[in-house]
């Protein structure tokens, strides 16, 4: 276990903690604090686009990430998601071009499974916190060339 990569963290306790009664506490309640200044932001295969990824769980393929777009980068065409999505607007102006909708500091989006949306595009940088309550897309999108960028 790792804890200065929390976002490959398992979950999993040091042995010395999951030892005995108060071992079996620890397993249920534990915090973990990530610094994300602390993180580097990683290129996606997609231009303009990078990430801090904060959590990711392996075997529902939910996660919670860190998202900047360059600005005039953005999701080049529509897609659907295989699970929930939501959207928190930190810095920025993202835009979802069909509909107009365009989130600004503050904003909460949200995506509901399957539905079609984009293409989006950011009017200036924009970084978002993005939440997914399970895998992200059904198939990779043709705009990653890489399958790690679309977990």
């Amino acid at each position: 276990m790792n804890l200065s990569e929390p976002a490959a963290y398992s979950g999993e306790l040091p042995d010395r903690a999951a030892a005995g009664e108060r071992g079996e506490a620890l397993r249920r309640f534990r915090e973990i604090m990530v610094q994300t200044d602390d993180l580097s932001w990683v290129d996606k295969t997609l231009a303009g686009l990078s990430h801090k990824m904060l959590w990711r769980d392996d075997e529902s393929g939910a996660s919670i990430a860190l998202v900047r777009f360059e600005k005039g980068s953005g999701i080049p065409s529509e897609h659907a998601h295989a699970s929930n999505q939501f959207m928190f607007c930190l810095s920025g102006r993202y835009t979802y071009e069909p509909t107009g909708i365009t989130l600004t500091p503050g904003s909460f989006y949200w995506n509901p499974k399957g539905s079609v949306h984009g293409p989006t595009r950011a009017d200036e940088e924009s970084v978002l916190l993005e939440v997914y309550d399970g895998p992200h897309y059904p198939t990779q999108p043709d705009w990653y060339t890489s399958a790690e960028d679309a977990r």
